[in-house]
């Protein structure tokens, strides 16, 4: 259901932060308030010591507010580029930490959630981060849920892997505050994927050999996505597209040719794979970050895949 009432959003922006994300999330939030009845969203900017700095493409960004006089946001989101380890903001740090207490939404945009996580803020909570920075944050914060996706929410905590999936987050926030309807005029309006309305048969085009499915089909896909690394049930699943569960696997059936779960389960390898090859992370370690029940299921649904084991494959590779 929607929120009621306007959100306020501070974006707490760190050296060489990546434009991308902060243009991205700020454009979805400016359609959103275009579609809207009346503008819902507002924002504004912190930084460190209340001085500006330059993000990854040198240009000078600028505090719209000090971190002493910022009005209690109902979301502070940390934006932070390459070698997050480095990043020295205490004053910032302090000033989520309280507003954490307060019970706000606090997330991380990209690198954002290794300070998150260095300041105790994730600690229980599910996260996620970008993959070049995934392997050394698994390690590093063992507190945190590290869940390799493109962004993840936990209760009052959201973060995302950066680039596009800082789009799939912020879509996913309208969505939450103002309901799916207006979230897909936002994404159509940005020309995303999930611009499709259905139709009363239901068509799928297929254009070039790429599938554009039905938007209720998209939205499970966005969820379970979001979700790889969670149980998902089908019939929860159903629910919160907004149709039965018998409708929701005729139209994976249809479209997909898959269920739910078998598609879950293909998003599931396909990321233990690229851990497999591009980690050091051992393969329980794998198979706990991409959802498995044990090393020994993920290990037999990978070699039914890939007729190799993931230990086989790492060798190989």
């Amino acid at each position: 259901m929607p929120k009621v009432g306007p959100r306020h959003i501070s974006f707490c922006l760190c050296p060489r932060s990546p434009m991308f994300c902060i243009a991205s999330g700020l454009e979805v939030l400016r359609h959103a308030n275009r579609f809207a009845s009346e503008p819902f969203y507002s924002w504004s900017f912190l930084c460190e010591n209340d001085e500006s700095i330059q993000d990854s493409n040198d240009l000078w960004l600028h505090p719209s507010t000090s971190i002493n006089s910022a009005t209690s946001p109902d979301v502070a989101l940390v934006v932070a580029g390459f070698e997050p380890t480095k990043i020295k903001a205490p004053k910032m740090m302090q000033w989520l930490q309280q507003q954490a207490a307060a019970g706000r939404v606090i997330g991380g945009l990209s690198n954002g959630a290794f300070l998150l996580a260095k300041a105790g803020l994730l600690d229980g909570f599910a996260a996620t981060e970008h993959w070049e920075n995934f392997v050394s944050f698994f390690h590093l914060y063992p507190n945190t849920l590290s869940r390799y996706q493109r962004f993840a929410i936990d209760r009052n905590r959201m973060t995302c892997s950066g680039g596009s999936s800082t789009l799939d987050l912020f879509i996913e926030m309208v969505r939450n505050d103002l309901g799916h309807e207006l979230a897909q005029q936002v994404s159509r309006q940005m020309l995303l994927q999930d611009y499709s309305m259905p139709s009363p048969s239901e068509t799928l085009l297929v254009l070039d050999g790429n599938y554009h499915f039905s938007a209720r089909v998209q939205r499970a896909l966005s969820l379970l996505d979001t979700e790889v690394s969670q149980r998902v049930n089908v019939s929860g699943l159903a629910e919160r597209v907004g149709i039965s569960r018998r409708e929701l696997l005729r139209l994976f059936r249809r479209e997909i040719g898959k269920t739910p779960g078998e598609v879950l389960n293909q998003r599931r390898l396909e990321r233990s794979q690229s851990l497999v090859l591009h980690s050091h992370l051992s393969l329980v370690q794998i198979s706990s970050a991409v959802g498995f029940s044990s090393q020994s299921h993920m290990t037999t649904c990978y070699r039914k895949l890939y007729n190799i084991t993931p230990a086989q494959h790492r060798r190989q590779h």
